[in-house]
């Protein structure tokens, strides 16, 4: 920390901690995708009388999680990430969810993956969440890489990213392609937030307020979720996102995500590491089928 000689200048200046610069290098990421957002609020009548039913602790971003997951499961070509002139698919349904960890004088914020969400109750979601909140940070597979890459200069740094990015089989490394992360948990207030994140398919969460709505020509007080879906356009084109946003919907306001039987029966896979497959988007293919 560093300030004018002399008198006191009215402000200080500080170095950029190192584990804030992930974040900044996303958010460069972010900035040069096409995204579009659906902004919907969702009726959760049924899913806030089951929560406050349930035995054991639940959070409201872990029923999102569940739900989206399952929808995903449902949608598998919105599980998919453009790397160069490939997209590649993955198998397994992984969300990438945000949560504060304690820090040096103050949270850090990072990212958990929910592996294989689509296959999860709630309960288990809701227990992996509050273990990353609370818990140490897990080890990077490439800790020593991802230090080095750290210790590059800004410009360089997101240069090395971009192009390792372009490469599927690293690509696919990058985690999840769909994430959540929950702005309701800060606010009591209405409102819906348009994140910016490197992902194809993110639902940002806001707070659960009562909202009168017309239900059979009567105007009723009723729990409303507002809801962010945020596509990224060059994977998910508009027709395949609102039948996504559809299907969430749905998943949403029965509160399927709360029952105990998940979305899909468990397999193999879940033994495994993450497949993917990688393929050449549709129009590029034709392209190289005409020259």
């Amino acid at each position: 920390m560093t300030a004018g000689r002399g008198r006191d200048p009215g402000y200080v200046v500080q170095r950029v901690p190192r584990d804030r610069r992930p974040v900044l290098d996303r958010l460069a990421g972010a900035s040069r995708r096409f995204q579009v957002h659906a902004l919907v609020e969702l009726d959760v009548s049924e899913a806030r009388a089951r929560i406050h039913r349930a035995r054991e602790p639940l959070t409201w971003t872990a029923f999102v999680i569940a739900s989206v997951a399952r929808a995903v499961a449902l949608h598998p070509e919105v599980n998919a990430r453009m790397s160069g002139s490939s997209v590649v698919t993955f198998d397994r349904v992984d969300i990438g969810a945000t949560v504060e960890r304690p820090g040096r004088g103050r949270p850090v914020l990072d990212v958990v993956v929910v592996q294989g969400a689509d296959r999860l109750g709630c309960v288990e979601i809701t227990r992996q969440l509050h273990e990353a909140k609370v818990g140490p940070a897990p080890r990077h597979p490439q800790r020593g890489l991802v230090a080095q890459v750290l210790r590059l200069p800004g410009p360089l740094r997101r240069t090395a990213i971009r192009l390792a990015a372009r490469r599927p089989s690293v690509s696919a490394t990058f985690g999840p392609a769909v994430g959540v992360t929950s702005i309701g948990m800060f606010t009591h207030g209405w409102g819906w937030a348009i994140p910016l994140a490197p992902l194809t398919v993110i639902a940002t969460v806001g707070a659960v307020v009562e909202r009168p709505v017309v239900v059979d020509g009567v105007v009723v007080a009723r729990p409303m979720l507002p809801l962010t879906l945020s596509f990224d356009h060059a994977v998910v084109d508009g027709a395949p996102a609102a039948r996504f946003v559809e299907t969430l919907r749905g998943l949403v306001e029965t509160a399927a995500a709360l029952d105990e039987t998940p979305a899909a029966p468990p397999d193999d896979r879940d033994q495994m590491s993450r497949k993917t497959s990688i393929v050449a988007p549709r129009a590029l293919r034709r392209s190289a089928r005409s020259s």
